[in-house]
């Protein structure tokens, strides 16, 4: 199977995914939640994958393709951006919580997931042997206590980061969101899966891991709870005890605002002028 098969794969895997509608009650009316998603590449020895190990990266919990696929030979990443009508419709909200988000982005994880789960089935069909890791048995996140700047953090050491196949496959750039920006934008989901098939890697237009972002600070004020800086990113610990809030008040609800009224939500922002700074976690 070459790049354009796979490609070809992956487009009526897209298509044949059931669901991709959300149901919004009060207004009686269903509208698309993913569109098809951009597709990257990157070869499973890309020394990228023994930087995610460190520490300041992801940490030690990190498994590299070959660990999670004897004979892996390329990771492949997917951003799956969200529709106009579902960004319009968040971009709009005033209040704390949108209807249209909560339905569709709480699908987000079933789409991709039948998805990925489709792609597997058909490529094993080939001959392809494949996997999802964060699909595996064998995730692992473990939580670890951190400061940033003055306040208390939370970093995620993860067995394997969709966002950073996403940065080695040549599809984007991290935000100070921590969000990944591809050519369509930050207001989408993610997905990967490791492959023995071999394709050539998509090259990375950038150098920097925050090359896509202009550090415009939009993000920063669309944040209800002020939990992003420039100087240090989004503080998850303080965007985590948000979204449990909203869960709890708004039975099941979620935020999402620093994805959508921003230069980054759904295009990398014209001005990229300003790349890395003191920024290392992501």
């Amino acid at each position: 199977m070459d790049k354009n098969s796979f490609l070809a794969l992956v487009r009526q895997c897209f298509d044949e995914i059931e669901g991709n509608t959300g149901y919004l009650p009060l207004e009686d009316t269903e509208i698309p939640v993913l569109e098809e998603p951009l597709v990257g590449f990157a070869s499973a020895d890309d020394p990228v994958f023994e930087l995610f190990s460190d520490e300041n990266v992801i940490g030690p919990e990190w498994r590299s393709p070959g660990e999670w696929l004897k004979g892996a030979r390329t990771a492949v990443a997917f951003f799956f951006p969200f529709t106009e009508e579902v960004k319009r419709r968040v971009r709009e909200k005033k209040g704390p919580v949108s209807a249209a988000w909560n339905i569709c982005y709480g699908r987000n994880n079933y789409l991709v997931n039948q998805f990925t789960d489709s792609l597997i089935a058909r490529l094993e069909k080939e001959g392809i042997r494949a996997c999802a890791p964060v699909r595996s048995p064998d995730f692992r996140r473990n939580v670890i206590m951190t400061v940033n700047g003055e306040a208390e953090d939370l970093h995620y050491s993860v067995s394997w980061s969709n966002r950073h196949i996403c940065y080695a496959a040549g599809l984007g750039t991290f935000g100070i969101h921590r969000h990944i920006i591809t050519e369509k934008g930050c207001c989408g989901t993610l997905g990967s899966i490791v492959m023995d098939l071999e394709i050539e890697p998509t090259k990375r237009q950038y150098k920097e891991i925050y090359g896509y972002c202009d550090k415009c600070g939009r993000c920063i004020s669309r944040c209800p709870v002020n939990a992003i800086t420039k100087e240090h990113l989004r503080n998850l610990k303080i965007c985590s005890k948000h979204a449990g809030a909203l869960r709890e008040k708004y039975d099941g609800a979620m935020c999402g605002k620093c994805l959508v009224g921003i230069p980054c939500e759904s295009a990398v922002p014209s001005d990229t002028s300003a790349k890395d700074e003191a920024c290392d976690k992501v």
